[in-house]
């Protein structure tokens, strides 16, 4: 039985590695065929964007910052893995772009090791990096693209003593206010892949220790499962049938977002939950609208695609660039969702 197994874990590295083949030719077509239908016309670079959800509206607009702006550089931004039968991992995507021989790869960091080595590889081999929206910062990437998540921290604390506020005038009766403090509950991916949400955390208790009253918040923190949209309804739905229900959610992604606030309306807790949200969908702004969200932090897509072009065009050309961009963030509440609303939502202000 013993002699048996090297035979089986080769059986296992022939199909893993045929199937990465099949993949990388699959890619390759693609993108042949890409330029066909651009009528052959010759890029002078061409990038891989490499996320792990490529199907939300977030990456999409992602995607389409980095793509308007790779135009003007006559750069081809190829959205890795997009429309493939097969779901691969960020790790395995980033296989197939190194293979490819891409010219630059932008990619949603883990801070994982082997993410960390399979940047190392790709920079060994004459490929830039540039992780986006979460780091990995011990690697040899040339740069990271993000958002400033202390600042999002903060942010969100001002919105919780303004939920709160607004809680106490609508509900003067209401149990919290004899004394008890406001239960707060802070959605955690419980993969920790978006971003540094600690920092998040950081910040959130920073701004309730200044501008609040002491003991007046009690913040803590819940996992979710955010393995697929399912697993997420699951887990907000079971927090919501808690006891003690917290009077402040805060979601840290959209799809957190989303399900909550459905929750919230399928057991008629809008009013007594007040929810944080975060991305600028039309469904979150229509929630915001309808006072189901009270407000909601949105990063600005479009820029964080186009930095992202930006960095690796300036590493190429120069052999330098900043070690980081911070791309904008928006608060969008009730005085101004409609202007959101007017344009479409999604990063499209």
């Amino acid at each position: 039985m013993r002699s048996r197994m090297p035979l089986y874990m080769g059986i296992t590295f022939f199909c893993a590695a045929a199937i990465l083949s099949v993949a990388f030719m699959f890619l390759r077509l693609n993108r042949v065929k890409s330029q066909e239908e651009e009528n052959a016309h010759i890029y002078d670079r061409y990038y891989a964007m490499i996320c792990d959800d490529d199907a939300s509206s977030f990456w999409q607009h992602v995607y389409k910052g980095a793509a308007e702006a790779a135009e003007a550089h006559n750069v081809y931004v190829e959205l890795f893995g997009a429309n493939l039968n097969v779901d691969f991992s960020t790790d395995e995507l980033m296989e197939m772009a190194i293979s490819s021989g891409v010219d630059g790869i932008m990619v949603l960091g883990s801070g994982s090791t082997e993410m960390s080595r399979l940047i190392d590889n790709a920079v060994e081999q004459g490929i830039p990096v540039v992780t986006m929206y979460s780091d990995n910062d011990e690697s040899k990437r040339c740069s990271f693209v993000g958002v400033s998540a202390f600042n999002m921290g903060r942010e969100y604390g001002r919105q919780i003593i303004s939920a709160w506020e607004e809680k106490l005038r609508l509900n003067p009766d209401a149990e919290d206010t004899q004394g008890a403090p406001a239960k707060v509950t802070v959605f955690f991916d419980d993969n920790n892949l978006l971003y540094d949400q600690s920092v998040i955390l950081s910040g959130i208790n920073d701004t309730l220790s200044r501008e609040a009253g002491e003991g007046e918040f009690a913040v803590k923190t819940v996992a979710v499962d955010n393995s697929n949209p399912f697993s997420v309804e699951e887990s907000i739905r079971d927090i919501l049938m808690d006891e003690e229900v917290s009077d402040i959610l805060v979601c840290l992604s959209e799809l957190d977002t989303t399900c909550t606030y459905q929750a919230v309306i399928d057991y008629n807790m809008v009013g007594s939950v007040y929810i944080l949200g975060y991305y600028d969908s039309e469904k979150i702004l229509n929630a915001i609208s309808r006072n189901v969200v009270f407000s909601s932090l949105a990063v600005d897509t479009s820029e964080l695609g186009r930095y992202c072009v930006n960095a690796l065009e300036e590493y190429l050309d120069t052999g330098n660039t900043s070690q980081y961009f911070s791309a904008d963030v928006t608060l969008i509440d009730r005085s101004n969702v409609a202007q959101y609303l007017e344009n479409g939502g999604d990063g499209d202000e």
